[in-house]
């Protein structure tokens, strides 16, 4: 049986540091991965965020960056996220 998730982020959360798209992409996959533990997104929204987070990375391993982070943008906004 899997343990309840703790609706407090660890005392020693940071996000990951990093520029353009692939600092945006790791921070924004950081705060996914704490809401799921903490229970602030289900299985269901977070799996949903995850594909759009691997578009987002796709598009910036291919050099384009700017894409990469309107696709951040664009999913923070659809899932309530602050820009």
């Amino acid at each position: 049986q899997a343990a309840a998730p703790s609706p407090v982020t660890p005392a020693g959360f940071k996000l990951p540091e990093g520029a353009g798209c692939s600092g945006d992409v790791a921070r924004y996959r950081a705060i996914q991965d704490n809401d799921l533990k903490t229970g602030h997104v289900n299985k269901s929204v977070y799996d949903q965020i995850q594909g759009e987070i691997a578009q987002a990375e796709a598009a910036c391993a291919a050099g384009r960056d700017g894409e990469a982070r309107g696709l951040i943008s664009a999913s923070r906004k659809r899932h309530g996220y602050p820009g």
